[in-house]
């Protein structure tokens, strides 16, 4: 297996592991950072999630919808961690796709039925002047750490990985 071939393997691995990322956004002159729950869905690479549309982050994105964003996992074999940072426009989604959306986000975020039933919110919670609003944030930029480099020397470095290789599954 070749450089690229592993840092791909781990991406997915984090994106299909991983619940949790730290989205930065900004009004224009503050940033701000939110931990949202996520799901990733593929070609292109987007995250998805759904948040208040009266979130500091939410109102953020209706004005400035590029962001950056963080996720890591901690507890793994080898190294013990691995993470990644990105970048992205964030857009909520277009009502017409809500459907395939809400069901998407639930499926894939709780594979259990129970679970998924324990967690579920109707979808007119997302839709006109419902409270929340789901999001996709499609990646533009996708780095993970750099643990080569760390292994070498501990200086604390990301490695880019073009995006071709993370939407090829």
């Amino acid at each position: 297996m070749d450089d690229l071939e592993r840092l791909a393997e781990r991406s997915h691995h984090l994106l299909s592991t991983a619940r949790f990322m730290t989205l930065a956004t900004c009004d224009g002159t503050s940033p701000w950072a939110s931990t949202v729950n996520f799901v990733a869905l593929h070609a292109p690479l987007r995250l998805l999630y759904y948040s208040l549309r009266t979130a500091r982050h939410s109102l953020n994105i209706e004005h400035h919808p590029r962001v950056a964003g963080s996720m890591f996992l901690t507890g793994l074999p080898g190294f013990g961690l691995d993470g990644a940072q990105f970048t992205g426009l964030c857009r909520p989604i277009e009502t017409n796709t809500l459907t395939e959306h809400h069901q998407l986000y639930y499926t894939l975020n709780f594979p259990d039925e129970n679970d998924r039933r324990q967690w579920l919110l109707p979808p007119p919670e997302f839709r006109d002047e419902g409270p929340r609003r789901f999001y996709t944030l499609e990646v533009t930029q996708w780095w993970l750490l750099d643990i080569d480099r760390w292994l070498v020397d501990k200086h604390d470095q990301r490695v880019a990985v073009p995006l071709q290789a993370l939407t090829g599954r």
